[in-house]
Order: structure tokens, then sequence, then C-alpha cells
């Protein structure tokens, strides 16, 4: 079993939480709630990138700093 970080687990319990437990019954309804969680995931990248550097433009930023490997 992979084990995640803590952080990884705080992410996926608050995506829980937004999703009201809900359970896909179909490989659609996975599908989507996959898409879901992928995109909740990116929001959570950005909320935290804006609190720390307090910028929006996050790509921008990383495309400029990627020689240093920063976040």
């Amino acid at each position: 079993m992979t084990q995640h970080s803590e952080e990884e687990q705080l992410v996926y319990r608050a995506w829980r939480d937004s999703e009201a437990y809900q359970v896909p019954m179909t490989e659609e309804g996975e599908k989507l709630a996959q898409s879901r969680y992928y995109a909740f995931k990116r929001g959570w990248e950005y909320a935290k990138f804006h609190t720390k550097h307090n910028n929006i433009f996050m790509k921008s930023h990383l495309e400029h700093n990627a020689d240093e490997g920063q976040f």
C-alpha cells in the first residue's frame, strides 16, 4: 500500500468532505469523481501558492523559477 504524505491525506479528506461522501455507482461516475479530485487538488495548490507568494500567477512563476526548483 502506498504511503501518502500528511498533506496528501489532508487534501483527500478535504475533498471527501466537499463531496459529501458521495460514492460513485458507475464507471462514468468514478471518472467524474477522479476529475473533480484532480481539479480540487489543483485549486488547493493554487491557494497554497497564493498564500505563500501573494500572487495568483503560479504557472508563470514556476516557468521562470524552474531551474531553482522552488515552489
